[in-house]
């Protein structure tokens, strides 16, 4: 588990998926009316790990304490699987210690526990729409979507004692709010101690038994994933208001604007800043990147990035999709990155390493004593390419970083021993 007061960038060095522990973030000022908010025990079920991942990224909380995990399975998340190794929502009454999963689940119940923790809510993407009598085969009681869970009605000693008053609360605001009518929220009750035997074994009811007031929020996968985010963090923000949680959000809560937020461009970085993409946009494949051949260490400032060792390179995975490949060129590393002098459309900058740089019409790299400057995309008849005046004309689309042929690589490479060794690079986006 790697805890985030507030946030700050998520550091990995890891080869394979097996290796990925999921995130805490701790959001507001600590105090013992804290919501926690967990995100992506299955898998399977984006509209969940993209809320959670959302709240942890972009709300601000004003008044009171969040404690959010976005990626609870992680692994799971970036296999698109329910779960790799079994359901992790049926390991809380019993998990053998064995388990891949138990690390996690063990984890989890201490932060379920702690004193400081007085509401829970587990987000999850389900079938169709809940109804208490059957309409049809996708509107019917089997079916979990769009529906505030509880496990039982009233909770004696909890902190928020009445489970059922508080979903219909939650209930009766996202009805306020629906993209349609068919998307009607409902309040299910499983009586979980009656005997439902899948929800005896859930993360909800283990937190029932330890006495703390916790619900699901389900979002129907009849929606597309934006739709289901915004369900969620409707849910998520009358939760917060109901516990007397303030925030701070700079977006709009509609499925446009939370498909502009899912989408946002995200920072990837290798080794400290030495290498860096922006995820949005990105093309299948980027070829020659300069890596070391050592152990892979990266940085995102999105819990939901991982980077996966493959036979012939690397996959960047954001959640369950597939951002890009990575095909390396491996290099001795300069002992430090470059801060490049350039002048971008006649005015003159200092840069660093992994920065993305303006262009409107041209730029040029300005020469350092033992350093060669390689503008990918660009070639000209020397081998250093510094003190070199480019425009976007002279590029080969095909060497951008983006399908729309607009973001190029400049890299630089230290030059003074007997092999060049990479000293880091920048990113130049004509715009």
């Amino acid at each position: 588990m790697r805890i985030l007061v507030i946030f700050f960038t998520l550091s990995l060095a890891l080869f394979g998926a097996d290796e990925l522990e999921y995130t805490l973030y701790k959001k507001g000022i600590p105090n013992q009316n804290t919501m926690l908010i967990i995100g992506g025990i299955q898998g399977d079920e984006p509209g969940g790990f993209l809320a959670a991942s959302i709240v942890a990224t972009e709300y601000n909380i004003t008044k009171g304490s969040v404690w959010v995990v976005p990626n609870l399975n992680f692994k799971s998340i970036i296999e698109r699987s329910r779960g790799t190794k079994g359901d992790m929502n049926r390991k809380f009454a019993h998990i053998d210690p064995n388990d891949p999963d138990y690390k996690a689940v063990t984890d989890i119940k201490k932060l379920i526990t702690d004193s400081n923790v007085t509401l829970i809510l587990n987000l999850h993407d389900g079938s169709g729409y809940y109804r208490d009598k059957f309409i049809n085969k996708d509107q019917n009681p089997n079916k979990w979507g769009n529906t505030c869970i509880i496990d039982q009605a009233f909770l004696k000693n909890a902190s928020y004692p009445d489970l059922d008053t508080l979903a219909n609360r939650v209930k009766n605001k996202i009805n306020e709010r629906l993209i349609d009518k068919i998307h009607t929220y409902h309040v299910k009750n499983t009586k979980t101690a009656e005997g439902d035997k899948d929800m005896l074994r859930s993360l909800t009811y283990f937190a029932v038994t330890q006495g703390k007031s916790a619900f699901a929020n389900e979002a129907s996968k009849n929606l597309n994933v934006e739709s289901r985010t915004y369900y969620h963090l409707l849910a998520i923000e009358e939760y917060m208001n109901s516990a007397g949680i303030e925030f701070s959000r700079n977006f709009k809560l509609t499925p446009k604007s939370i498909k502009s937020v899912i989408e946002k461009d995200i920072r990837l970085s290798f080794f400290d800043d030495f290498f860096v993409l922006g995820l949005k946009g990105l093309r299948s494949n980027i070829s020659y990147v300069p890596l070391k051949d050592t152990k892979l260490q990266y940085s995102s400032d999105n819990p939901l990035v991982a980077v996966i060792k493959t036979k012939n390179g690397y996959e960047v995975r954001y959640g369950n999709r597939l951002a890009t490949k990575i095909t390396p060129q491996f290099f001795e590393y300069s002992s430090k990155k470059v801060t490049p002098s350039i002048v971008v459309d006649g005015v003159a900058q200092n840069v660093k390493s992994g920065q993305k740089v303006l262009v409107k019409d041209k730029f040029l790299v300005q020469k350092q004593d033992n350093i060669r400057v390689n503008i990918i995309g660009y070639s000209a008849k020397s081998q250093n390419e510094a003190d070199i005046s480019v425009s976007r004309p002279l590029f080969d689309k095909n060497y951008s970083i983006d399908k729309a042929g607009r973001i190029f690589r400049v890299e630089f490479y230290e030059t003074s021993g007997a092999k060049d060794k990479f000293a880091g690079m920048i990113l130049v986006e004509f715009r």
